[in-house]
This record gives structure tokens, C-alpha cells and sequence, in this order.
């Protein structure tokens, strides 16, 4: 799973990295400590009135309430989906059909049992990372304002990351975000599990280390400990 992660890099650095062409209102900055709830820059392809497809960064709610809900958020965890039946579950189906996402990330904690104590790990490339995710638009009453948010996938984890957790984000590799993002395409089980399979080399790759506990904010959060 995804409980915690880092986004180092700048809008104008999204912007560049992920080829935007418009950029949304009231967008977080960087944060070493993301959690669930928090407001987390999304990429969305969508088409215009004019019928162009335009690359968005938008800034959304990390952990996606379905459209159908009405009144309070649902109490259970949205912040993950799990790749496996992303197609089948009520939660998630609409968004895999049209609504696909990614979330950019620098790299994302997970918590190993050490001699009794949960000690935190970051999980990392050396260059920005791309979560397959879903998104929704989202609101209380029709009254209120639409709110977006979203979940990042998840998929069994790689070999190389086992010892760590039984589960990982699903990193899109560059040569993929189109595909996963493409509007016109109406998303099935399939696109998923061929998504994930993509993932698996860029998975496979990443690098982790130790990290003092993860409380407050700011770089000092992904420097190995001693």
C-alpha cells in the first residue's frame, strides 16, 4: 500500500516533466509528508469544447469519494485501490472506465517492524515517479461546490521490495502515461492488469532506505538514517 509519500519537485518542474498545457488554481507545493486527505497534484488528459485534448495539473484530494455518494465521505480507506479488481469494485469502476489519473511522487514511505518498532523506509527513484491513479469528482449536495479526488493504485509487490510491504504503487513508465490517460479509450480490468505489467520494470528499480520517524515537514524527512 500507499500510506505516506513525497513530492520534492515545483509545479513549474511538473509542468515540464509531465508536458501540461494548463495548470490549475490553488495547486500544493512541495511536501515531504503527504498523507491521506491532503491535497496532492494530479495529470488528467480531458477534451476541450472545441474537442482538443489538453494535459492538466490539477490539485485534488488525496483519497476519492465516488460521484454517487451524497452527504459524508465514506468512512472506510480510500487513498489506495487495488489494481486487481479496480474494474469490479462499486468505489472505483467508474473512474477506471474514463477517469484515469497520474500522481506525481518523489518517492513513498512504508513502515517495517524492526525488533518490535515500526520503523519508516522511503522508497525512491532518482527521478520524478508517476502513480497510475483514479479520480472523481465529488460533492456533499448539489448546493456545494464539486471537490476532486483521487487513489492511487496499487499492485502485488515486486520481488525486489517484498521484505518492505506485500504491496506497491503502480509506477508508470514515461512511454505509458499516454496510453493510461487517453480519454477516448473506455478503461476495462484489462488496461489495468496491462498497466500494472508495465509497472512492474520501473518497481523493480527503485532504490529504499531507512528514515528517522517521519513528524513536521521538509527534506531532512527522506535522509537515511545512520
Amino acid at each position: 500500500m500507499c500510506g505516506g509519500y513525497a513530492l520534492a519537485e515545483p509545479t513549474e518542474v511538473l509542468e515540464d516533466v509531465f508536458n501540461v498545457d494548463l495548470v490549475g488554481e490553488n495547486l500544493p507545493g512541495p511536501s515531504w509528508n503527504i498523507r491521506p486527505t491532503n491535497q496532492v497534484p494530479i495529470v488528467v488528459d480531458t477534451v476541450d469544447a472545441s474537442g482538443d485534448q489538453r494535459r492538466r495539473l490539477e490539485s485534488a484530494r488525496w483519497s476519492l469519494i465516488p460521484t454517487w455518494v451524497k452527504g459524508e465521505p465514506p468512512k472506510f480507506s480510500t487513498f489506495n485501490a487495488r489494481s486487481e479488481d479496480a474494474a469490479s469494485k462499486a468505489s472505483w469502476r467508474d473512474a477506471v472506465k474514463s477517469k484515469r489519473c497520474l500522481v506525481p511522487a518523489s518517492g513513498y514511505y512504508e513502515w517495517v517492524v524492526e525488533d518490535g518498532v515500526k520503523t519508516p523506509h522511503y522508497i525512491h527513484s532518482d527521478k520524478p515517479l508517476a502513480f497510475a491513479g483514479l479520480y472523481s469528482w465529488w460533492r456533499a449536495q448539489e448546493s456545494d461546490p464539486w471537490l476532486l479526488t483521487a487513489t492511487i493504485l496499487t499492485m502485488p509487490t515486486v520481488p525486489e521490495l517484498a521484505r518492505i510491504h506485500d504491496r506497491n504503487p503502480v509506477p508508470l513508465p514515461r512511454e505509458y502515461w499516454s496510453q493510461w490517460l487517453n480519454p477516448a479509450e473506455v478503461g476495462t480490468q484489462q488496461s489495468v492488469d496491462a498497466a500494472v505489467r508495465a509497472a512492474i520494470p520501473i518497481a523493480a528499480s527503485l532504490s529504499e532506505h531507512k528514515v528517522a520517524p517521519i513528524r513536521g515537514n521538509g527534506p531532512q524527512l527522506i535522509l537515511p538514517t545512520s
